[in-house]
């Protein structure tokens, strides 16, 4: 059975970032559900962010930002295929974490 894309964008580091409904119905139901309406502006904090950090947990996870109205908008990216990754989480930040700079607007 085929996975129910909402996206699958190609980002400034090469590959593409996916996610799925499932994945998004989860977000937003138990993480972080003020992202609800927001699948639009996530789309746009992959393809166009303002950085991608490196976490300092785990530098395979990369962290997307791009300014909104309340801070940031961030989106944790993973995945072990280097031309293919997933959207583990997103939520609304005012302050990036540290990390190691991959990519600056």
């Amino acid at each position: 059975m085929a996975r129910r894309l909402i996206f699958s964008e190609a980002t400034p580091l090469g590959y593409r970032v996916d996610l799925t409904r499932d994945r998004w119905r989860k977000i937003i139901r138990f993480k972080h559900p003020a992202l609800a309406g927001y699948e639009e502006d996530i789309r746009l904090c992959v393809s166009d962010p303002d950085m991608i950090r490196a976490s300092v947990k785990d530098p395979n996870v990369h962290l997307y930002y791009r300014a909104s109205t309340s801070g940031y908008i961030a989106v944790v990216v993973a995945g072990n295929d280097r031309k293919n990754r997933f959207v583990v989480t997103a939520y609304f930040t005012k302050n990036p974490k540290k990390g190691t700079d991959l990519w600056t607007k």
